[in-house]
C-alpha cells in the first residue's frame, strides 16, 4: 500500500501548482455591442458570475453561475448580491446552461446597483438553493472599465 501511496502523493504534489495558478479574478472586456464583466478564471469556462451590457445603456444583465436548486427552466427567479451593508435583488428567470445541466439565474439590473456593490470587500451571491462568497479585490477597476464599455457609443 505504501508503494502506491508515494506515487499518488507525488502526482498530487505536481498538480497543486497548476491548480493554484487557476485563480479567479475580475476582468472586463468591450465588444462591438457593449461590454462584459466576469469573475472567473481568464480564458476558461470557470466563471462564478458575469454581467453584460449594451452600449449606451445603464441596464445590465446579471448572471450568477453558481446553480440553483428547485428551479425549472424559464421559471421566475432572482439573484441577491450582498457586499457589506449593500444588498441588491435582481429579478429575472431561470436559464439552463449550454450543456443543459445546471439551472442558473439571468436577471436585469442597473449599473448603479453594480457600482454600489463593488465598493465592498466580499460579494455574497445567492440564488434559490445556492450561495457563494467571492472576493471583490480588483472589482472596482474592472467595473470602471465595464462601465466605460457600456457608455461608449
Amino acid at each position: 500500500m505504501t508503494r502506491l501511496l508515494f506515487p499518488l502523493l507525488a502526482l498530487l504534489a505536481l498538480t497543486l501548482p497548476a491548480a493554484a495558478q487557476q485563480k479567479m479574478t475580475w476582468h472586463a472586456s468591450e465588444t462591438d455591442q457593449g461590454g462584459a464583466l466576469v469573475f472567473g478564471v481568464p480564458e476558461t469556462e470557470e466563471v462564478a458570475i458575469f454581467f453584460l451590457c449594451d452600449k449606451g445603456s445603464e441596464d445590465i444583465i446579471v448572471q450568477p453561475m453558481i446553480g440553483t436548486k428547485g428551479l425549472a427552466k424559464d421559471a421566475a427567479a432572482r439573484a441577491i448580491l450582498t457586499a457589506g451593508a449593500v444588498s441588491r435583488t435582481f429579478t429575472g428567470k431561470a436559464v439552463a446552461d449550454e450543456d443543459g445541466g445546471a439551472i442558473n439565474v439571468e436577471a436585469k439590473g442597473k449599473m448603479a446597483d453594480l457600482k454600489a456593490l463593488a465598493k465592498g470587500k466580499q460579494l455574497t451571491i445567492e440564488t434559490k438553493g445556492a450561495k457563494r462568497q467571492i472576493t471583490l479585490d480588483g472589482a472596482a477597476a474592472a467595473v470602471a472599465q465595464f462601465e466605460a464599455a457600456c457608455k461608449a457609443k
